[in-house]
């Protein structure tokens, strides 16, 4: 599906709505959009369009979910799930491509960022162009990490701890709440045979 604005802009919000009445949800969303277009300063939205069936939502969706699959297809790709204060939350990505172009790797690497603003939840994206490459890794960790405790962010927030970043969870959590983790893993569990040689063994 090509863009539906007719313009480029530097960013793009995705809004769903649900309710029982079609008609007037419809026309609740495009008074919104309206309000949201007014004025002339920089906080005002630049161009809009609201879905006309449902056809066109799954189209709309389509372009925001392909985003991780395009950059994956382009190389190999860092993926990182944080969560930050909204205000914020678009530095990371600036500071991750300006830390790139600062080690010379530009024509190698791309960064691009997206998320949920609702619950300050961004996905930061790393592809490595020629693919797996030690040095865009080193780039990223543990400076990720770093920059979104110091930005008062969590290191991990839609999808867990995992297997990846148990080692940087201090950084995050305080160690009397890792006692407190390890107690109640302890006491609910143990046998260790809870989800194994995950976050806390």
């Amino acid at each position: 599906m090509r863009d539906p604005l007719e313009d480029k802009h530097p960013f793009y919000v995705l809004i769903e709505t649900s309710g029982s009445v079609a008609d007037h949800d419809t026309e609740k969303l495009h008074r919104f959009l309206e309000a949201a277009m007014e004025g002339d300063d920089e906080a005002a939205v630049q161009d809009g369009v609201v879905a006309a069936d449902t056809v066109q939502a799954k189209a709309f969706w389509r372009l925001r979910e392909g985003i991780s699959d395009a950059m994956t297809t382009a190389g190999y790709i860092y993926k990182y799930d944080v969560s930050l204060p909204l205000p914020r939350m678009y530095e990371l990505v600036e500071a991750a491509r300006e830390r790139i172009k600062e080690a010379g790797l530009s024509d190698v690497s791309v960064a691009a960022g997206y998320g949920h603003l609702g619950d300050a939840n961004l996905h930061l994206n790393v592809t490595s162009l020629t693919g797996r490459d030690d040095r865009v890794l080193g780039l990223l960790e543990p400076w990720v990490f770093e920059w979104v405790c110091a930005a008062k962010g969590s290191i991990s927030a839609e999808h867990g701890i995992g297997q990846c970043k148990p080692a940087y969870l201090p950084l995050n959590k305080a160690s009397s709440a890792l006692d407190l983790m390890k107690t109640l893993k302890n006491t609910m569990d143990p046998k260790g045979i809870l989800n194994p040689y995950k976050v806390l063994v």
